[in-house]
């Protein structure tokens, strides 16, 4: 099933600075609780009442970087790579210093044009928003920080389903994906990206549901399967529908670049896990046709053209009216 949209964008950036206007817990949460997702208190100890399992996440850093081998860590290219930070389920931190990085190779499936008219042609490569970078040494096993399995399978698998998103300072929200599709950065990237609406201010929405800001750009987001938390991408842009004002996070995808990743880290020696989910219910599906199904009749004649959504680095000028449309 395929579920194509075109929408406007009158705001369209990525996240990688803080925001100045007003506090991030307005901004981000639908109903934020400092108890609930804070992952760290005050004093950077583990929050006792924080809404994950503190053991699952010692892959994930203090900041931007996701620990995928005891070697590599992933993040958003337009980030950058930092030194990271992780915390061991009994709260102790271990800094760790970055060697080189590599950007992840997109590969086109099919022809796409871009905003500024040119034709990107299926078959060629571009450099992605998704980072792999590689330690000076591994971690131990003594620091018990644990790598986190990779998400395999297919665009289809992630329609519908709830993915746990890490903001900036640690805090963690969910939410609901809506799309697959393949995303512009005025960067000149192009990525993989799975898209989230802003349900709250449309009466839905969750306990945890989130929208990013700018800040949150290269923290991860995760599925929960099989009793783990299994690495889904990383924070990229956000943007707004200019007909109906609804607000859509994006996140890059990282599944299609598996195989990528896993030549990346044998050639160091390593190995990732790859976990793949289930598709989610025929019911969801169903209901989701129901709902975007406007959507698929506005766009029927862009469905050969195959445009793309550019997001912008904030400081820059966004590009108006870029369509959307799904890779499922």
């Amino acid at each position: 099933m395929s579920i194509l949209h075109r929408i406007g964008i009158c705001v369209a950036f990525s996240l990688s600075c803080c925001s100045a206007m007003q506090p991030l817990e307005a901004a981000t949460f639908a109903n934020f609780s400092a108890a609930r997702h804070n992952r760290f208190l005050g004093d950077d100890s583990l929050n006792p009442n924080f809404w994950l399992d503190h053991s699952l996440l010692t892959g994930v850093a203090v900041q931007r970087a996701v620990l995928i081998t005891p070697l590599h860590y992933v993040t958003a290219t337009h980030t950058g790579m930092i030194n990271p930070t992780f915390v061991a389920a009994d709260g102790t931190r271990h800094t760790y210093t970055a060697g080189a990085s590599t950007v992840l190779q997109t590969t086109l499936q099919n022809d796409f044009e871009l905003e500024s008219g040119t034709t990107l042609m299926a078959g060629t490569v571009h450099n992605s928003d998704l980072l792999l970078v590689t330690l000076e040494a591994p971690v131990p096993a003594s620091d018990g920080i644990t790598p986190l399995p990779v998400l395999g399978g297919g665009y289809l698998d992630m329609l519908g389903r709830s993915m746990i998103v890490q903001g900036q300072n640690s805090q963690f929200g969910s939410d609901t994906i809506d799309a697959t599709q393949t995303v512009e950065l005025n960067t000149g990237a192009i990525t993989e990206s799975v898209i989230y609406r802003w349900d709250d201010p449309l009466g839905g929405g969750g306990l945890d549901e989130l929208t990013l800001v700018g800040g949150d750009s290269g923290e991860g987001s995760f599925v929960e399967h099989g009793g783990q938390y299994v690495f889904t991408g990383t924070n990229m842009g956000i943007a707004t529908d200019s007909e109906t004002m609804e607000k859509f996070s994006f996140n890059n995808f990282v599944s299609p670049y598996v195989d990528l990743i896993a030549a990346e880290v044998s050639a160091d020696g390593y190995s990732i896990t790859v976990v793949a989910v289930p598709e989610p219910s025929m019911t969801w599906a169903m209901l989701t046709a129901l709902g975007f199904g406007w959507a698929q009749r506005r766009t029927r004649r862009s469905r050969s053209r195959g445009q793309v959504t550019q997001a912008v680095p904030s400081g820059a000028t966004p590009h108006a009216s870029t369509g959307l449309f799904d890779r499922s």
